[in-house]
């Protein structure tokens, strides 16, 4: 595979889990009065965010698994395309016993770099500036993501409900405002 090829194998890769990211705080960080008020005027999609809100297990999971298992791939797949060309780098400089070390270490470095700006920080910070609108425009897609990941999140929310009663962990929100 070349060069090109692996860059948009990642590409896609970062794509995705910036997706997951975005929505992530997104559908965290909208506020219920403004999307009661959209849901009110007849926003079909503010009520749907809404009721993702009621019952967050299902989009947490789901984003979860998606975005932990395009971390390991792209880690995966990353540090193996392109080990080789930091290798040849390294070898332009110094060619000693820790030649491959070096490459993999830079390798790491690079792919993981890639994938905190690109399909981390920048998604979130991009939905914390506008969260209702970037919930309003994610909510179907994410919809479709979470009906595609539903065996697996009825498993991994079982296990999450499980350890919470367990430990007596309250998972119901409060939203009464208190001083």
């Amino acid at each position: 595979m070349s060069l090109f090829q692996h860059f948009i194998i990642i590409g896609v890769l970062v794509c995705a889990s910036a997706f997951m990211s975005m929505s992530e705080i997104a559908f965290a960080a909208a506020r219920k009065i403004k999307l009661k008020l959209l849901a009110e005027s007849g926003d079909i999609h503010a009520a749907k965010v809404l009721q993702l809100q009621e019952q967050p297990g299902n989009f947490f999971a789901t984003t979860q698994i998606g975005l932990n298992a395009v971390a390991i791939l792209g880690g995966i797949l990353g540090e193996a395309a392109f080990r080789p060309y930091f290798i040849h780098l390294v070898e332009l400089a110094y060619t000693g016993s820790a030649t491959q070390t070096i490459g993999f270490v830079l390798s790491f470095v690079f792919v993981t770099f890639i994938f905190v700006l690109f399909a981390d920080l920048i998604p979130k910070r991009i939905a914390m500036i506008a969260p209702e609108r970037v919930a309003l425009r994610l909510i179907s897609p994410i919809n479709l993501f979470i009906t595609a990941c539903k065996p697996l999140a009825v498993i991994i929310n079982m296990l999450a409900n499980v350890l919470f009663r367990l430990f007596k962990v309250n998972t119901t929100r409060d939203d009464n405002l208190t001083f």
